[in-house]
């Protein structure tokens, strides 16, 4: 039976076991076990203050229930999910190898973005490094101008003192 198909005073009078199996029944997914409870709450009109006292109450009851298996990483799925040998540890190793498997796939792809950063800082580093060789170069052509463009062309000549006198 679906939630939508129960009236205010049935939802009411329907344990939250039954409304837990119904919502994981009608998403067809494991859920996080918070976020089952707040749905059961939110289905049977309670409060958080209400939501708190049956926090471990509705945790005892899916683990001792039958139809509900803990498939690690606080998720729960209905046990007709899976196939009847599976063991709960054998679903819970199942999900924590995919949760590995999407961690280190989630990693590679950050590890491009590393990559792909460092190139670039190396490109900037490279970048710089030209300018300022650029800047040297410049200077050096600079001092090479001012050298070659004093006034040689000038007839008169100037004596050794007044060399001396240039030079300290």
């Amino acid at each position: 039976m679906s939630l939508k198909d129960y009236t205010e005073e049935q939802l009411q009078e329907t344990s939250m076991i039954e409304i837990a199996n119904d919502l994981l029944t009608e998403q067809n997914n494991p859920i996080e076990y918070h976020s089952l409870l707040k749905q059961v709450g939110e289905a049977k009109g309670l409060s958080d203050e209400q939501l708190t006292n049956r926090i471990s109450h509705l945790y005892t009851e899916m683990s001792m229930d039958g139809r509900f298996v803990n498939l690690g990483d606080n998720r729960w799925g209905l046990r007709s999910w899976y196939p009847f040998d599976q063991t709960e540890e054998d679903l819970s190793q199942e999900a924590t190898k995919a949760r590995k498997k999407r961690a280190k796939e989630k990693e590679e792809e950050e590890g491009l973005y590393d990559d792909l950063s460092e190139d670039f800082d190396e490109f900037e580093d490279l970048e710089d490094e030209l300018d300022d060789l650029a800047n040297e170069e410049d200077t050096d052509f600079d001092e090479v101008e001012d050298d070659d463009f004093t006034d040689t062309n000038d007839d008169s000549e100037t004596s050794d003192e007044e060399t001396e006198e240039e030079e300290r």
